[in-house]
């Protein structure tokens, strides 16, 4: 280092100084367009977890035994921390994590894109309280968060727990045991292929578009929205219906099952059974309407 021209130099306040490094760091971000990828050697049944804070997921299944994510960032003051396992050879588990480097960073800023393809047979736990989740065509359990995005699940077969607050839920094609639950969001349901299907919001709307499997167990829950059932004639289900200040509507014909002491009158609750009644059914609601209609 050259001391005399060093000292000939008027010193550079340090609040300039930062400014400068912070514009640098925002030059090189902004020519690189914020985006990374990246690709892990991985087992066919990796464990993946992703938390996010702020942006929108989307997780694909594929054959390879390997991960490639392809992230971008909207500030260089949003890093993502990958921790692998082990830390050679084929990973067994990869964790993902956004991080916020400066708390006065706007929330508008702090937003990290997520687009990962995976084994077929990873399992998966991903949060993202705000912004969109879409993960498709995956084998293994997964349990899938947020809090005012919505969420949805296409051609899966493992295990779904799905929880969004304020958020959708929408689960098309499913063949492995699904729950879905919101507070204020909406559940759909498209062509299931499942025996097991658990749905629960509290003030938004259900709706369940397909048939039900043999000695499948579906049970539909909402407290002042509508629950909706669109199934094929050919269906075969026993029906528990039930709401406490809304009605139930029924135009599928199905042959009445006797309840003793029901506290509920006719236009509030339907036992039933349609066909041969090879699949358990159970409706509820507190204040909203149960319609059960005929898909053609």
């Amino acid at each position: 280092m050259n001391r005399n021209f060093a000292s000939s130099k008027p010193a550079r306040p340090m609040g300039r100084l930062l400014a400068a490094i912070l514009l640098s760091a925002a030059t090189m971000w902004a020519a690189g367009e914020g985006r990374i990828e990246k690709t892990f050697d991985c087992t066919r049944e990796p464990r993946i977890s992703l938390n996010n804070l702020k942006g929108h997921v989307l997780v694909r299944g594929w054959e390879k035994a390997e991960v490639h994510l392809v992230y971008s960032v909207a500030s260089p003051r949003v890093e993502v921390d990958s921790e692998i396992l082990p830390s050679t050879g084929a990973a067994d588990k990869i964790r993902l994590e956004t991080h916020v480097l400066d708390s006065t960073l706007p929330a508008e800023e702090q937003v990290a894109d997520y687009t990962l393809d995976v084994p077929l047979g990873a399992s998966l736990e991903i949060r993202n309280p705000q912004g969109k989740i879409i993960v498709q065509g995956m084998q293994a359990d997964a349990s899938v968060q947020s809090v005012g995005a919505d969420i949805s699940i296409r051609d899966y077969s493992g295990r779904l727990l799905v929880h969004s607050v304020a958020g959708d839920i929408e689960v098309i094609r499913p063949t492995g045991s699904v729950e879905a639950y919101s507070i204020t969001g909406n559940l759909h349901f498209v062509s299931p292929s499942t025996s097991r299907l658990h749905g629960s919001t509290t003030s938004g709307s259900i709706l369940f578009e397909g048939d039900f499997m043999e000695s499948g167990d579906y049970i539909l829950s909402a407290y002042s929205g509508d629950v909706n059932i669109i199934c094929p004639p050919a269906a075969s289900f026993e029906l528990t219906a039930k709401t406490l200040k809304g009605k139930v509507i029924n135009t599928l014909p199905m042959t009445r099952r006797r309840e003793s002491a029901s506290p509920l009158g006719s236009a509030n609750s339907l036992l039933g059974t349609r066909n041969t009644g090879k699949a358990n059914v159970d409706l509820t609601s507190f204040s909203g309407n149960i319609h059960i209609r005929p898909q053609y």
